[in-house]
């Protein structure tokens, strides 16, 4: 399973998301020494758990959800830029 599989993974089952999109950007920052192996991803999520929720606090849900791949041997992911969305807030995008 590939990085952009567990991310995907993850967010569905520990924070119910119900749409998750991923884009790998690790080719942008290859030569980055301080990335530790771990790549690049811009993610947009959305899950009813973000109801009620301040920005900060929907990236924590985010970020403890992966925080295995963040932190763990080998490190998954390196840099991670989160964009949140309730559900009701997605639908009206739509």
């Amino acid at each position: 399973m590939d990085t952009t599989e567990i991310i995907n993974n993850n967010l569905k089952q520990k924070i119910a998301a119900e749409h998750v999109e991923i884009i790998d950007e690790s080719h942008l920052h290859r030569g980055h020494k301080a990335a530790g192996g771990g790549g690049h991803y811009s993610i947009v999520v959305v899950s009813p758990q973000f109801e009620n929720l301040n920005v900060m606090d929907r990236v924590r849900l985010v970020h403890k959800a992966l925080d295995e791949e963040m932190t763990g041997t080998p490190k998954l992911i390196h840099a991670l830029q989160v964009k949140t969305f309730d559900t009701a807030q997605w639908s009206a995008k739509g």
